[in-house]
């Protein structure tokens, strides 16, 4: 009875196993039968061709312009008797030496000016209620002096363009002018220092125009500042006040272009 049992188990393992093996090899049929295969892994993004080889170095300059004037501007018609022309202009020269392919690393100096002039400005808000501005003026001057980082994605195998990120750090200094009243009623100069820290992004699009030179277009993107203004009325002083944030948003504003030469 005893080896009766025992051939009986080792016929039960055996008929098991061969289910199995032949569950096994259906499953694999049928899987190949319809097509299906073992997961494959997928390549996706842009591919990082070389733009900017290693230990090369360029000298750039960029520059913006942006110019008010509400004469030519058919919505504020609906203002009435306003009068007010503007502009604000930036240079900013730079160096860098790029520490791996596509990878820089440079200082950038910089200047800036805002200029504003209201010769007047009226609004009637409701009957015997109106707002009414005449002979105001703005005008500004900033430098600055930075470090930068600008990593280059190569769009091209060749390496004729490429899009770019830059990164900042960069100290501001300025003195701003708010002019009040004219010579005949008085004249109020409220003067404004500042003294700037901030953090900025500056996405942008290059293209090589020539072997050696390269056209740039980017935009600010304000990051991360802090800064400390001290004021006055004339030359007596009237306060201090100190602000910081953070505030990543795109500054039409700060358009540059840019003509970079590359050795």
């Amino acid at each position: 009875m005893a080896i009766l049992l025992i051939s009986t188990s080792f016929t039960a393992l055996a008929s098991q196993s061969a289910t199995s093996a032949i569950a096994e090899s259906t499953s694999i049929a049928t899987a190949d039968s319809i097509g299906m295969k073992k997961s494959q892994g997928f390549v996706r993004g842009l591919s990082n061709y070389q733009y900017i080889p290693k230990n090369e170095w360029m000298f750039g300059i960029t520059a913006s312009y942006t110019g008010f004037d509400s004469n030519d501007n058919d919505l504020l018609m609906l203002i009435k008797d306003f009068n007010f022309t503007g502009s604000l202009i930036g240079v900013n020269p730079y160096v860098g030496y790029f520490v791996a392919d596509n990878q820089c690393v440079g200082l950038k100096l910089g200047y800036s000016a805002t200029t504003g002039q209201l010769g007047n400005f009226s609004l009637d808000i409701i009957e015997g209620m109106n707002i009414s501005l005449t002979d105001l003026e703005y005008n500004a001057a900033f430098y600055s002096a930075g470090i930068f980082h600008r990593a280059y994605l190569g769009l091209t195998r060749g390496g004729q363009l490429g899009i770019f990120n830059e990164t900042s750090l960069t100290y501001n200094y300025g003195v701003s002018h708010f002019v009040r009243g004219n010579e005949k009623s008085g004249i109020t100069d409220t003067k404004t220092v500042s003294n700037e820290i901030a953090l900025g992004l500056a996405p942008g699009l290059s293209v090589f125009i020539m072997d050696n030179v390269s056209a740039s277009v980017s935009v600010g993107i304000v990051g991360l500042s802090y800064k400390h203004n001290k004021q006055y009325i004339g030359e007596e002083f009237v306060g201090e006040f100190m602000s910081s944030g953070a505030n990543f948003q795109i500054n039409i504003l700060n358009i540059n272009l840019g003509v970079t030469v590359h050795i």
